[in-house]
């Protein structure tokens, strides 16, 4: 009959199987588990090399964090940077941080319009988790209906719409927008002509 001894392989695979469970169990495990990942490198989006694939913009609208409408045809003229997210989700939790990252860095920029919008439309709950965590994305909400190939309400989505009112980019699922070459793209289209 076999004892169970503490070796160093019993000890390892403890640790990993606690390592899993807090992963799948814990919302904040997962978030921690997603954010070590896209400091590796891993969830990069995908920036389109020309803008073949881009296509018009549908009306949206939106409400502003004081209940202000917002349609997405006032914005035309300005780059876009559109994120849906909700406070429960861990891949939008996830990349909050670098979506942060990518709005300071250009929120004193008039030419580009951030819409951080709460798929959940809970303003005070939105509002609670920026504050909490030390963001400065502005929180807006859906005041009408969005096209299906838009956003499908697979969170996170993120679209980026150029000055001519078109999609350029549409990334579902975590990204981390914090790099050089998101960057790089979002200065791309802020140089483009109308």
């Amino acid at each position: 009959m076999g004892r169970f001894s503490f070796s160093v392989s019993n000890i390892i695979y403890t640790l990993l199987l606690g390592a899993l469970l807090a992963i799948l169990f814990i919302p904040g495990g997962r978030v921690w588990f997603l954010q070590q990942l896209m400091k590796t490198g891993l969830f990069q989006p995908a920036v389109p090399k020309t803008d073949a694939d881009a296509w018009p913009a549908p009306e949206i609208l939106f409400r502003d964090a004081a209940g202000a409408p917002v349609a997405l045809s006032s914005l035309k003229g300005k780059v876009v940077f559109i994120n849906f997210w909700a406070t429960w989700c861990p891949p939008c939790r996830a990349e909050m941080p670098s979506v942060d990252r990518l709005y300071r860095q250009w929120k004193d920029n008039a030419g580009i319009v951030f819409l951080i919008v709460d798929a959940d439309s809970e303003p005070e709950k939105a509002a609670a988790f920026m504050r909490d965590n030390g963001y400065q994305l502005p929180v807006a909400f859906l005041a009408g209906n969005v096209p299906q190939n838009v956003y499908s309400g697979t969170l996170p989505t993120t679209l980026i719409i150029d000055k001519a009112g078109r999609i350029v980019f549409r990334e579902t699922g975590v990204a981390d927008y914090g790099s050089r070459r998101m960057e790089q793209y979002i200065q791309q289209l802020l140089a483009e002509k109308q």
